[in-house]
C-alpha cells in the first residue's frame, strides 16, 4: 500500500508504480480532492478511484462519481465492505485494460472466411467443433493462408466471444523480452523495467491468447509456457504473487512441429500439450475454386479503402488470377489485387492490368534466366520471383511518372488517380524502400 500526502506525489506514484486502485480523500489539506481526481483520470482513465468522505460531504462524493470516480466510502468504513469494494475495483481495472485492447483490435481489418470449396467446408466444420471445447488448438499451414483469421473465428463462435482475444507474434519478440511480454514484469525486475507491465496472459484473463509462430520461442520460454499450461498459473518477472489464468491457448505455426521436436528445437511435452485439437489451413493452390470469391472480396475492400468507385474483374482477368499458383497464398493474392485496382483507371480490371504486373514472367525466355529450374517446385518459385520483381518495377515506374507529372505534389497526384493521399504515400514509401 503506497501513500501520498499531496496531488503531485500521488501522480508520481501512479506513473512509476502502476497501482491497481486509488483511495482518495476529498480533503487533501489545502488541495481539492475533485481536482486531484481529474488529474488521475487524465493520467490513467482505467484506474479506479474510490473517494473517502464524511457524511457532510456526500453530495460532493456524488459529484465525484459523475466526474469519473469508481465509488465512495466513509472515513470509518467497515473493513469487509472496503475489501469487497477494492476487489470489485480491481475487476473494473482489468475490464478497462481489456476494453482498451479490444478497441485497438477493432481498428484492424479481420475478414470473414471467404470460399465455398470442400477443403474450406472442412475447416469451418472443425472451427465449429473446436469453438465449444476449452482445450488448446494448434493451427498449421503455410505463410499467408490466414491462420490468425481461423483463430479469431474460433474465438467469435465460442462462449468466450465477449472475453478478450490477445494475439502475439512469437517470432517478433526479442528473446530476452519474451518472458516479460507473455507474463509481465514488476518494476525493477531488470534494467529498464521502470514500471509494472501487464503481460499477454494477464490481458487475456479467461479469454483467448493466440500465439503465432510458436515454433520460434526459445527452449527456456517453452519450459515456462508448459508450466503455465499445466498449472494454470504464473508470476510476473520479478514478482512473487501467483496469477491464475484459464485462457484458452490457440497456437499457430508454418513449420512441422514434429520435425522441430525431432531436431531438438521444440519440446515434445509442450507439443502434445498444444496439439490437442489440430487444424490445418489448406494453401490457396489447393482451393482455386475459391479465388473468384476472394478476388471480388479484395476488390470491394480496396475500392472502399481507397474511396473510389467499385471496380469489377473481367472474366479474362479472373482466368489469369485462377491460373496462378500463389505460393504466397492469400496474402500474395491480396497484394496483386491491390496493384490491379491501383493500375486500373476504368471501371473494369482487364488482362492488360494484370499483364503489366506479370509481363516479365510471360516474356521471359529460357535464355534470360540465370539458372534453369530442374523441378516443378523450382520452376514455380522462379516464376513467382519473376512476377514479384516485375510488379515492383511496374509500380515504381508508375509512381515515378505520376510524381514527375505533378511536380512531386502528392495530394494532386492522388486526386488525379482517384485514391486518397495516405494510400499514395504508402505506395511511394514502399517503392523507395525497395529501391534502397
Amino acid at each position: 500500500c503506497l501513500t501520498a500526502q499531496n496531488t503531485a506525489d500521488a501522480l508520481v506514484l501512479i506513473q512509476n508504480e502502476n497501482p491497481q486502485a486509488v483511495l482518495l480523500d476529498l480533503m487533501l489539506g489545502d488541495e481539492n480532492g475533485l481536482e486531484t481526481l481529474d488529474k488521475i483520470t487524465l493520467t490513467d482513465a482505467t484506474l479506479p478511484v474510490i473517494m473517502i468522505t464524511d457524511y457532510a460531504s456526500v453530495e460532493t462524493a456524488v459529484l465525484a462519481l459523475r466526474r469519473g470516480a469508481y465509488d465512495y466510502i466513509s472515513k470509518s468504513p467497515n473493513m469487509n465492505e472496503l475489501r469487497l469494494l477494492i476487489e470489485k475495483s480491481f475487476r473494473q481495472r482489468q475490464q478497462g485494460l481489456e476494453a482498451n485492447h479490444l478497441r485497438e483490435l477493432a481498428n484492424q481489418p479481420y475478414y470473414d472466411m471467404i470460399g465455398q470449396s470442400e477443403v474450406m467446408a472442412d475447416v469451418r466444420e472443425k472451427i465449429q467443433m473446436y469453438a465449444v471445447h476449452p482445450a488448446n488448438v494448434l493451427i498449421t499451414g503455410e505463410s499467408g493462408v490466414g491462420k490468425e483469421l481461423v483463430a479469431r473465428q474460433i474465438h467469435q463462435k465460442s462462449n468466450l466471444k465477449d472475453a478478450p482475444f490477445v494475439a502475439i507474434n512469437c517470432a517478433a519478440i526479442p528473446r530476452e523480452l519474451a518472458e516479460s511480454e507473455l507474463f509481465g514484469h514488476e518494476k525493477g525486475a531488470f534494467t529498464g523495467a521502470d514500471k509494472r507491465k501487464i503481460g499477454k496472459f494477464e490481458l487475456a484473463d479467461n479469454g483467448v491468447i493466440f500465439m503465432d509462430e510458436i515454433s520460434e520461442l526459445s527452449m527456456e520460454i517453452q519450459s515456462k509456457l508448459l508450466r503455465v499450461l499445466q498449472e494454470r498459473e504464473f508470476n510476473r518477472v520479478g514478482g512473487s504473487s501467483i496469477i491464475k489464468t484459464q485462457a484458452k491457448v490457440i497456437a499457430a505455426t508454418n513449420k512441422d512441429l514434429q520435425s522441430c521436436v525431432a531436431d531438438g528445437t521444440f519440446r515434445e511435452d509442450l507439443y502434445y500439450r498444444l496439439d490437442v485439437l489440430p487444424l490445418t489451413v489448406p494453401p490457396l493452390r489447393e482451393r482455386k475454386e475459391d479465388i473468384p470469391d476472394l478476388v471480388r472480396h479484395f476488390i470491394n475492400e480496396e475500392s472502399r479503402d481507397m474511396k473510389i468507385p467499385l471496380k469489377i474483374c473481367s472474366p479474362e482477368a479472373m482466368d489469369l488470377f485462377k491460373e496462378y499458383d500463389w505460393l504466397g497464398n492469400i496474402r500474395q493474392l491480396r497484394n496483386f489485387v491491390t496493384r490491379s485496382v491501383i493500375l486500373c483507371q476504368g471501371p473494369e480490371i482487364l488482362p492488360v492490368h494484370l499483364d503489366s504486373i506479370l509481363k516479365k514472367k510471360a516474356k521471359s525466355s529460357v535464355s534470360d534466366l540465370e539458372k534453369i529450374p530442374t523441378s516443378w517446385e523450382e520452376m514455380d518459385e522462379f516464376r513467382k520471383e519473376a512476377a514479384d520483381k516485375a510488379s515492383r518495377k511496374v509500380e515504381k515506374a508508375f509512381v515515378d511518372q505520376l510524381m514527375k507529372k505533378y511536380d512531386g505534389n502528392v495530394s494532386k497526384a492522388a486526386e488525379a488517380i482517384g485514391i486518397n493521399r495516405t494510400n499514395l504515400h504508402k505506395i511511394i514509401k514502399r517503392t523507395e524502400a525497395e529501391q534502397g
